[in-house]
């Protein structure tokens, strides 16, 4: 304001020294025109007009100089709210001349610089929802290692709790060292670097991290930390690899049997009638555990693979119960085992009738193979808050505590040898899980060595 006050200042100074300039020149003109012509009378007359012009020409020029400087101040205003961020407000524009022009020339600038102003703050709202919801973990540090920005996920899986982690090393930070050493190795080096790791703060979570220089002018300024949680894959690829070598073992087994009784017959014990039937029912019996090892298999496929289609009706639990334990009567029979069906009558639920079918004939058959001699099986249903519980129940030796967690995952055996000598494929339980949870159920398995072993699952009534 002060350099615009000087400025008026000048204007009026102006416009004053240049009126009295020419109202001088004009009065010493004029009368050296009327002495002339000897008018002494005439000359005070004119000598008034000559005043009466110069206070007019004065007042003019003061009035011009108030008009520029209201505009002018209008312009300075405007000028400090647009530096103050008030990018709404607008300068009045004046009627004309080049005041105008910047006052417009001012406006338009403040509403295009309020546009991008709106523009980038929208697109921070949006980089910082971003940054907040990610599920990866990522963190920024200045170029000595103090973190200056960290989202939700880095603070939970570095163990932050109770205060704020922004303004600390990040090798001092729970659970930082592993980060700190890559925020190093990025820092000192200038360029990205990328490894996985387990982290101190979270035991068993397997980290994917990748940290990431910010150069200016080509120094090191920062270092960018992403660290992705791969636990999952990790297991699922653990989970594969244990699936194909469960797969190839099964099958080699029962293959190398019936290859060795097939060699043997061949070179002459066909002829042995003694020892070639043997050698036959082998072969057989081999063959048979393959052809229930790869039905297993295509079930739990079809299972998992999402295009099996539940064809849902209300079904009676105790007669199914009933169709299929006669289906395993031989098997039964055989161990002197007794099947108690306590299933209340006209208990029913929506379900696949086939799929339920093949529910119960698995855990049914695991307790026959699994009971003692002249045992005893118990298969009970109760209706618990809008959902069915059904469980099978068995007097065998039980399974120990260490195997309940995994007894439900394929190819998953307690006793290995006993459950190969009894034909088992190790995908029975784990068929059992994938169609109850089709229906939207679970599982689970209640168990101690020398107490049996009870089996249950639920489903929407």
């Amino acid at each position: 304001m002060r350099s615009f006050s000087t400025l008026k200042f000048r204007m009026l100074f102006s416009y004053v020294l240049g009126a009295l300039l020419a109202l001088a020149a004009a009065a010493f003109l004029l009368r050296r025109f009327f002495e002339r012509q000897a008018a002494g009378e005439l000359g005070g007359s004119v000598a008034l007009v000559l005043a009466l012009s110069a206070v007019l020409v004065l007042a003019l020029g003061w009035l011009v100089v108030l008009l520029i400087g209201r505009q002018f101040g209008e312009i300075v205003t405007g000028s400090k709210r647009f530096a103050s961020g008030d990018f709404g407000y607008r300068i009045p524009v004046g009627s004309s001349g080049e005041l105008k022009k910047l006052s417009e020339t001012l406006n338009y600038m403040a509403e295009e610089i309020g546009l991008k102003m709106r523009e980038a703050e929208l697109r921070r709202l949006e980089l910082e929802a971003a940054f907040r919801d990610m599920s990866e973990a990522i963190l920024v540090t200045d170029g000595s290692g103090i973190i200056t920005r960290i989202n939700p996920r880095a603070r939970q899986l570095m163990g932050v709790k109770g205060f704020d982690p922004e303004g600390v090393r990040l090798s001092g930070m729970p659970g930082g060292p592993e980060l700190s050493s890559a925020a190093i190795k990025a820092l000192s080096s200038g360029k990205p670097v990328s490894f996985e790791i387990e982290p101190s703060a979270a035991p068993g979570t397997v980290l994917a991290v990748s940290a990431s220089p910010i150069i200016e002018e080509g120094a090191v300024r920062g270092c960018v930390l992403v660290a992705r949680d791969i636990t999952g894959p990790r297991k699922l690829e653990a989970m594969r690899r244990d699936f194909v070598a469960n797969v190839s073992h099964e099958l080699k087994t029962p293959l190398t049997a019936i290859r060795g009784c097939a060699e043997t017959l061949l070179n002459g014990a066909m002829e042995d009638k003694e020892h070639g039937p043997g050698f036959a029912r082998s072969i057989c019996e081999q063959a048979v555990r393959l052809d229930s090892l790869v039905d297993d298999l295509l079930k739990i496929s079809y299972a998992e693979s999402g295009r099996a289609v539940l064809e849902r009706a209300p079904v009676d639990l105790k007669a199914l119960a009933d169709e299929t334990a006669g289906g395993l009567a031989p098997i039964l029979a055989k161990k002197k085992i007794s099947f108690l069906n306590l299933v209340p009558a006209g208990l029913t639920v929506s379900a696949d009738k086939d799929k339920l079918s093949q529910v119960l004939i698995n855990l049914l058959d695991n307790a026959a193979k699994y009971n003692r001699e002249g045992g005893e099986i118990k298969l009970s249903a109760a209706s618990e808050g809008g959902r069915v519980k059904v469980s099978v129940e068995d007097t065998g030796s039980g399974i120990p505590a260490a195997h309940l967690p995994r007894i439900f995952e394929r190819f998953y055996r307690a006793d290995k040898a006993r459950s190969r000598e009894l034909g088992g494929t190790g995908l029975g339980l784990s068929i059992v899980k994938h169609l109850v949870e089709m229906h939207g159920g679970s599982t689970g398995v209640e168990s101690a060595e020398g107490r049996g072993s009870s089996f249950w699952f639920t489903l929407p009534e």
